[in-house]
């Protein structure tokens, strides 16, 4: 890799540290309020910080009329995501949720770039991408046994 985009890296890595602490804090409330009550203040408190940033980023909303509606089904995903991480963190752990729910996400992310899915550029998929999809197969295998 290239020096210049090694540093792009530290935002993969800063996000990668917040889906794991996200976990675990969805799965903390979950305990306390239940999960769905879990999705709803999750959702709630990261609405108001991105309303808080984009207001005082001095954003306009006139956004709003140009985007394609599958583009704002994150949202929709994003309590998905908070349901079934917080849930599977109570019956198989943080480590065994993150480390399968990453390796769907790889996966699909790849589906996603081979097939240039939801107008993303598209990125073939080659062996050594295959490769690294059976090794972290491999490595999910190797720690669910090991428990």
């Amino acid at each position: 890799m290239k020096r210049g985009k090694a540093m792009y890296l530290v935002l993969p890595i800063i996000a990668g540290v917040a889906i794991a602490l996200q976990a675990v804090f969805s799965n903390k409330v979950s305990q306390t309020a239940g999960v769905m009550q879990a999705v709803f203040l999750v959702h709630a408190f990261g609405l108001l910080l991105a309303l808080f940033i984009l207001l005082i980023g001095k954003e306009n909303f006139s956004f709003i009329k140009n985007f394609n509606v599958y583009a704002v089904l994150g949202g929709s995903l994003g309590v998905v995501i908070i349901f079934t991480i917080a849930k599977s963190i109570t019956l198989n752990g943080v480590f065994s949720t993150v480390m399968v729910s990453v390796l769907i996400q790889m996966t699909v992310s790849k589906v996603i770039d081979h097939f240039g899915l939801f107008g993303v550029e598209k990125n073939p998929i080659n062996l050594m991408h295959v490769i690294a999809i059976l090794l972290m197969v491999s490595g999910v295998i190797i720690y669910q046994r090991s428990n």
